[in-house]
């Protein structure tokens, strides 16, 4: 008994389901555009998604590589702010050396030597913090090895500077400054 209720439920279903579809190939074929034009419609509809994908990809690469610059500037930055205390520390103690009459003349030079390599890190940094990083992909591009090769100038010069202040602290507690 179960299957002829089914049988004639699943008859019923075909028969109403049937006049249903012819109705929709008929509308479809008469007021649907042309096999053409639907795909021409649709290499359109994914032309433009691969625009704003490869939109979307440029814009987060400007941003990344936005933030990139702000936070390597940022370090820089406060290294070269480290860097002139400590300048600022050792020209106190070259006063007090020269006050006892010690000889400062070589500790002086080595300062001399870092603060002109921290203007010049200055100068780097701040040439690749003001780049405006918007534009095409290849300017894009371009942009990404200009902060390349200012920050590596830029560290270069800090690190250079490091040195001479080094340098300049061991000639403090040499023979010719008293301190020992």
């Amino acid at each position: 008994m179960k299957k002829q209720y089914s049988l004639v439920l699943l008859l019923l279903a075909v028969s109403f389901a049937l006049p249903v579809f012819a109705e929709e190939d008929n509308v479809s074929t008469s007021s649907s555009p042309s096999v053409t034009e639907r795909r021409e419609q649709v290499k359109h509809n994914i032309e433009q998604r691969r625009a704003s994908t490869t939109e979307r990809r440029v814009e987060r690469r400007q941003a990344l590589a936005k933030r990139r610059v702000e936070n390597v500037t940022r370090a820089m930055l406060a290294t070269i702010d480290r860097l002139e205390k400590i300048i600022v520390r050792i020209e106190s103690r070259i006063e007090k050396v020269k006050g006892e009459g010690g000889n400062t003349t070589e500790v002086e030079s080595f300062v001399a030597l870092a603060k002109e390599n921290l203007a010049n890190a200055n100068v780097a940094v701040d040439t690749f913090s003001q780049l405006d990083l918007s534009g095409s992909a290849g300017t894009v591009l371009e942009n990404s090895d200009i902060i390349r090769a200012a920050a590596i100038e830029a560290r270069e010069d800090i690190r250079a500077a490091r040195e001479n202040l080094v340098k300049a602290v061991r000639a403090l507690k040499g023979p010719n400054t008293g301190n020992q």
